[in-house]
């Protein structure tokens, strides 16, 4: 392969790379923001009779969202530091990563665990926890959506 193929062909990685970085991102701090702002308050309008039925039904329909987007995003971050140049890219490359991992953390260690107390049924004091430590994912993902948009403006302004 002549060195200029070799270039275009890992270009075309990059921003393949980046839009999935970036689609995967901005889709889950979509997904965040509504569960944060209306799904997860709402649990606790829903009667203690019939909460069990509905936790188990939203849990597996938002299974089916953030289980695609998250491994997408995730894989996404790793690859960006393959595919990036050093300085600044890999730079946000590593910090893209960073959000990603701690997203992970806090998801593994806080939010599935709470769920598991309320797939058991209605607690207030658990809703109002899940709520309040949220904030920290809803955090970290719009983060993580404002790095990537970061990431693909600089790859196309070292293009230009």
């Amino acid at each position: 392969m002549s060195g200029s193929a070799e270039r275009e062909s890992g270009q075309s990685r990059s921003v393949v790379v980046l839009l999935a970085a970036l689609v995967s991102s901005a889709a889950m701090a979509g997904v965040i923001a509504a569960v944060q702002l209306i799904i997860y308050p709402s649990f606790i309008e829903v009667s203690p009779e019939r909460f069990v039925a509905f936790h188990e039904w939203y849990s597996i329909r938002i299974g089916w969202i953030v289980g695609v987007l998250m491994p997408v995003e995730l894989i996404a971050a790793v690859l960006s530091i393959r595919v990036l140049p050093a300085g600044r890219m890999r730079w946000l490359a590593w910090l893209a990563l960073g959000l990603v991992g701690a997203i992970w953390v806090v998801t593994a260690l806080v939010q599935v665990p709470q769920h598991g107390r309320l797939s058991n049924g209605y607690d207030p004091d658990v809703i109002e926890s899940l709520v309040a430590g949220n904030w920290i994912r809803f955090w970290l993902w719009q983060g993580k959506a404002a790095v990537s948009i970061c990431l693909l403006v600089s790859w196309i302004r070292i293009r230009d």
